[in-house]
């Protein structure tokens, strides 16, 4: 073997996987209706209020795949958002942080990093950074170097959620060049967050579809 086909052997081996990258979007402005809509639904997020919530979803309502996962009495059921502990609250604060996708005139998705997630990656070991340069870290500490920064990359989650120096958790992933560290847990989102979907009914905005991973 010739040292030129050796070297690009060599080459080939120590080349870097390109970053998977999920930049945000947002295309509430799209569409005036449905910015006032999401102004009521923000509201009644912002003050738990589920008789606001309810006149903003639809009656028949998608929770799951399953032909019964739907209507409100099984949408109430799921999300019981009259707890003090509902999952419901948190879930759509987050839809309203991560903005909309317009995928046709009468239809929304969020977040856009459930519905653009790239086939052929395991959402269940990655993790997707929802800011732009989050420094990653060499241990679980603000006051720790940050080498490298990472932008809207798909990252693999190397450990579980931990707690480190000061506030705020931290968790051990691996970028596609094989750099590993540490990210804040508020500069990253799991893939396998509620899906939500919001539609025209009755010639009105609702939220048609709330939906886990995995279920």
């Amino acid at each position: 073997m010739s040292r030129l086909v050796i070297a690009l052997c060599i080459l080939m081996q120590t080349e870097a996987v390109p970053a998977l990258r999920l930049y945000p979007v947002d295309d509430t402005s799209r569409d005036p209706a449905f910015r006032s809509f999401v102004k009521k639904l923000r509201s009644a997020v912002e003050t738990r209020n589920t008789g606001a919530l309810r006149k903003l979803v639809d009656d028949e309502v998608v929770i799951g795949p399953a032909d019964e996962d739907k209507g409100w009495e099984q949408f109430y059921a799921r999300w019981h958002p009259d707890d003090s502990d509902s999952e419901l609250w948190p879930a759509l604060s987050d839809l309203l942080a991560l903005g909309f996708i317009r995928e046709h005139p009468a239809l929304f998705l969020s977040p856009y990093l459930v519905w653009r997630f790239p086939r052929g990656v395991n959402m269940k070991t990655h993790l997707v950074v929802i800011r732009d340069r989050a420094p990653l870290r060499t241990a679980p500490s603000l006051r720790a170097p940050a080498p490298v920064s990472v932008s809207f990359e798909i990252v693999e989650q190397l450990g579980q959620r931990e707690s480190g120096e000061g506030l705020g958790q931290w968790v051990l992933v691996r970028t596609a060049e094989g750099e590993s560290g540490y990210l804040n847990t508020r500069d990253v989102m799991s893939p396998l967050m509620p899906r939500a979907q919001f539609g025209i009914r009755h010639g009105k905005w609702n939220l048609i579809a709330l939906e886990m991973q995995g279920q």
